[in-house]
């Protein structure tokens, strides 16, 4: 089967704002579009995301958040070289590296690297007759992954309403997905109501999770602990943080504004320390800065044994960057960001290397996201573990979560049990 035509388009993310899709038709005549996600919380390590803001090319109406280039850059440049080739996934990926060798994709953009490269693994999954999931795993029982599951946001995806940017929950004791995803919703329910019924007003915040104001994170644990204890989940529900550090960081002091408190890097681990022993806490992400490796190391050697310690803007899906994190022993589990590589091959390649050093593997979605589902077919089909796809509001979350209740009906499965 060849490739008969490739064309990109700008379409529009859950917030509004511009991203790629690329349409991919085949010899057969069947027809395969990706859309790619786009991060607010941005590591500066992250692949190039391609938009028009002084290109020459940018939409006034969209403030330069336009991604004609990248688009015209699929059109113009990678379709050329793709039309008439037969589908090979990891030989196209090749091609696109071909098309654009500099690191991060900042010639082509990752934007336009990786919807491409969404489109064609697709297609691929179409022409072996197989879904997306099935395709990467034939046979065999699948994993369903664990959820992380937004209640309270804050930081870059509620207008700073937390220093922090999350507070998740994770339904660890669920048999299966369906009950897990049904006590969440329950949580976040309540959450809702309860936010109200004290006057706290809200907004949803970019992934779906409730905007409530809390001067501390202590205050916002104990909240969300206070739910999860009026539905009688007490000790079947733990939470988990993202910090998001790096968006505080800066001068080598971590400072919050909502408490109006600054900590140097030391007193910042003894911090986040005093946090995870405190409360029910499974995982927490970035809870240092992006580059500030020594705080990493210096935390892991002293949390709790059991404690996921996630690295998104430390490792941003980064092969290289994972590798030290392995070295250094700076955290013992990633999240897998799709964008934030710019390829489907390496961003597998990169989960891969990390089960094979013992790192937990958390595939995630971004911020900004589209109604496709094929999130939740690679963190199955890749065996991932768990998944963070944003809270349970909002069609581009809940195609996610939809597709996984689908997977686990219909195949044979069996649920992720990492805590």
């Amino acid at each position: 089967m060849n490739i008969k035509k490739v064309l990109a388009y700008q379409v529009l993310d859950s917030r509004g704002r511009p991203t790629v899709a690329v349409t991919l038709t085949l010899s057969d005549g069947s027809i395969h579009t990706a859309r790619v996600p786009s991060g607010a919380s941005t590591g500066a390590h992250e692949a190039h995301e391609l938009r028009d803001v002084g290109t020459g090319r940018a939409e006034t109406f969209y403030g330069g958040k336009s991604v004609f280039s990248a688009v015209a850059n699929i059109n113009e440049i990678i379709a050329p070289k793709l039309i008439g080739h037969s589908l090979n996934p990891a030989a196209i990926d090749g091609i696109l590296v071909e098309a654009d060798p500099t690191p991060g994709h900042q010639k082509i953009g990752a934007n336009a690297t990786l919807a491409t490269s969404l489109a064609v693994a697709k297609a691929s999954a179409h022409v072996s007759g197989k879904s997306l999931v099935r395709f990467y795993q034939p046979t065999g029982p699948l994993l369903i992954p664990m959820p992380m599951i937004n209640i309270l946001s804050g930081g870059a995806h509620a207008n700073r309403s937390l220093d922090i940017q999350d507070v998740l929950v994770i339904p660890h004791a669920a048999k299966n997905f369906a009950e897990a995803l049904s006590w969440v919703v329950a949580i976040r329910e309540r959450a809702a109501s309860d936010g109200k019924s004290h006057g706290i007003t809200h907004l949803v915040a970019d992934e779906g999770g409730l905007g409530l104001s809390f001067k501390t994170t202590d205050d916002a644990c104990e909240f969300v602990l206070a739910q999860i204890e009026l539905l009688g989940l007490s000790g079947k529900v733990s939470l988990a943080l993202d910090i998001a550090s790096t968006q505080f960081y800066g001068d080598g002091k971590y400072s919050l504004t909502t408490s109006g408190t600054s900590y140097s890097s030391d007193q910042f681990v003894d911090e986040m320390l005093n946090l995870v022993n405190t409360y029910p806490i499974s995982s927490i992400e970035d809870p240092f800065a992006e580059d500030d490796w020594a705080a990493w190391t210096a935390f892991t050697k002293q949390a709790p044994e059991k404690l996921q310690i996630l690295g998104d803007d430390l490792f941003t899906t980064n092969l290289h960057r994972l590798e030290r994190g392995i070295a250094e022993v700076s955290a013992n589990a990633i999240l897998i960001k799709a964008n934030q590589n710019g390829l489907v091959t390496s961003t597998h390649r990169v989960l891969d290397h990390a089960h094979a050093n013992n790192f937990a593997t958390v595939v995630s979605a971004r911020s900004g996201e589209t109604e496709d589902s094929w999130l939740a077919d690679l963190a199955i089909g890749w065996r991932a573990g768990q998944i963070k796809v944003g809270s349970t509001h909002g069609s581009e979350r809940t195609a996610k979560w939809n597709r996984l209740l689908e997977i686990e009906v219909s195949e044979e499965t069996e649920f992720s049990k990492p805590f």
